[in-house]
């Protein structure tokens, strides 16, 4: 069994997160990332992207491949994808944000969703 899968959701989500923030079609997203719009719909579906593809896309989020990396265990057990890659995705998409101030929202939003996950723990 592979050390770590491709976090499929998660990838999707970062996508549409991209897509979105662009105020761009998944039709023009494929032409920017250099594959074909069907590749987008299966990786929409949760079929995952090849490895050329994955490196593609992961250039294009301009968010490092790791992220979607995930063990095959806890993929399994996941129900709901990452928000913080969603919201990183978004947040680096933004054109009208500096480095440092995406920097500070991530940091604040990771924070924020510790906060919860603990909070979830002890009660």
């Amino acid at each position: 069994m592979p050390e770590s899968v491709i976090d499929v959701a998660a990838l999707a989500s970062a996508a549409e997160g991209r897509v979105k923030a662009d105020k761009i079609s998944w039709r023009q997203a494929a032409g920017q990332i250099g594959v074909s719009p069907s590749l987008l719909t299966r990786l929409r579906n949760d079929q995952r992207p090849d490895l050329d593809a994955f490196a593609l896309i992961v250039r294009w989020l301009r968010l490092p491949a790791d992220q979607f990396l995930i063990d095959p265990e806890e993929l399994a057990t996941r129900e709901e994808p990452e928000l913080s890659s969603s919201i990183n995705a978004l947040l680096r998409a933004r054109s009208d944000l500096d480095d440092q101030d995406k920097q500070y929202l991530t940091s604040i939003l990771a924070s924020g969703l510790e906060h919860f996950r603990q909070t979830r723990k002890t009660n």
